[in-house]
């Protein structure tokens, strides 16, 4: 099982959109050969994302990375082993 982390900024290339999908859902869309990788990190663990369930109304950017990063952290499971990176 992989490890939980939450991620600092410095961890995403230039241009990585933060994105939150129905409250609680931490999304990254990330800029990657001129298109956009779009990464779960719910659990901190990073997945892919399917994006066929986005709509333009149950989705919308962070306010800031930290607020983010704090969805990140509030999804990790309890006793889950983590690092913090930030």
């Amino acid at each position: 099982m992989p490890t939980a982390c939450i991620p600092k900024f410095s961890d995403f290339p230039p241009g990585t959109q933060f994105m939150i999908k129905e409250f609680d859902i931490p999304l990254a869309k990330i800029p990657l050969d001129g298109k956009a990788q779009w990464v779960n990190w719910f659990g901190g663990v990073p997945s892919a994302c399917d994006v066929t369930r986005l709509r333009v109304d149950n989705n919308w950017p962070a306010q800031s990375f930290d607020e983010w990063a704090g969805l990140v952290a509030a999804s990790i499971p309890a006793g889950a082993q983590t690092f913090k990176t930030r």
